[in-house]
C-alpha cells in the first residue's frame, strides 16, 4: 500500500472533503486515474465532478500532469496530488 495526499485548493471541495488535505490509501501502481475514482467512491461522483471541473489543474509533487502522462501517471508512496484552481488575470 502506498499513501498519497490530496490537497484541495477550492473551497468548496476542503468544504466537502472536511479540510484542505486528504490522506489516501492506494495499492502499489496505482495511478491518478485509481487516486479519481478512490475519490469517487468516498466522496461522491459531485465531488469528482469539481475536481475535474474545466479551470482545474491536477498537480503531483509541483508539476502539472499533462506533462506526466495525464491521469495514467502513476503514484508513489509519499506523493503530493494537489487540485489547483487556475486564474487568470488582467
Amino acid at each position: 500500500m502506498i499513501r498519497v495526499k490530496l490537497v484541495l485548493l477550492d473551497e468548496n471541495l476542503r468544504r466537502v472533503a472536511g479540510g484542505n488535505e486528504v490522506i489516501l490509501e492506494l495499492d502499489e501502481g496505482s495511478t491518478i486515474n485509481d487516486l479519481l475514482k478512490i475519490v469517487s467512491i468516498e466522496y461522491g461522483g459531485e465531488v469528482l465532478s469539481a475536481l475535474l471541473k474545466a479551470g482545474n489543474s491536477i498537480m503531483l509533487n509541483g508539476q502539472s500532469i499533462e506533462f506526466l502522462g495525464g491521469v495514467g501517471t502513476r503514484l508513489s508512496d509519499g506523493d503530493r496530488v494537489a487540485v489547483v484552481p487556475l486564474v487568470a488575470g488582467g
